[in-house]
């Protein structure tokens, strides 16, 4: 689905509005594995997943984890970078080939200052971004690694076809043998 189409699924997009995107929207496409963003990078851009699938993640101890997993008609991005103007702390990978639309932040910001549309439409990315990691918190303060990973089966089948064994243990917080053991049970 493309962002304007996914847009007017929820809005009355006016043709002013869709002109306006249709001038600010960079569609760029990626391979298996390239690099969106890296940690550290100061963002301009919100991106919107078309097709494939991504990922957010971070380093600790040199080691890679994967925060979160984004599935086609979905919104990424480092948030404290964009709205803040710090560096990420997060990185974004493309983990299939990914028709990814860049958003200029600033020029969405400007607008939704005097367009309630585009404002209800921030309001509702950043909304649905809260509601997906207060989940994703809820879940590893609650969820046992089993649990976790059943949820995760049944939320995003498709996962297990573009995401390493690894990039999946390090979401749940746990290790890939953990991850094979639990695998085994089923």
């Amino acid at each position: 689905m493309t962002i304007l189409n996914y847009f007017k699924e929820l809005y009355h997009i006016n043709d002013e509005i869709e002109q306006f995107f249709d001038s600010i929207i960079e569609v760029k496409e990626y391979a298996k594995g390239e690099i969106i963003f890296e940690p550290g990078a100061y963002l301009k851009y919100i991106y919107f997943i078309e097709s494939g699938f991504t990922r957010i993640y971070y380093y600790k101890n040199k080691r890679e984890i994967t925060h979160y997993f984004f599935g086609p008609n979905s919104f990424g991005t480092g948030i404290e970078s964009v709205f803040y103007k710090k560096p990420s702390l997060f990185g974004f990978q493309a983990l299939a080939p990914s028709k990814v639309c860049r958003i200029p932040f600033a020029a969405i910001d400007e607008l939704a200052n005097t367009n309630i549309t585009v404002n209800k439409i921030i309001q509702k990315v950043l909304l649905d971004s809260l509601i997906n990691f207060s989940n994703r918190f809820y879940k590893m303060q609650f969820e046992t690694a089993h649990e976790r990973y059943n949820a995760l089966i049944e939320e995003n089948p498709e996962l297990f076809q573009n995401a390493s064994l690894g990039h999946i243990a390090s979401y749940l917080g746990i290790s890939q043998q953990t991850l094979s053991v639990i695998r085994g049970l089923k």
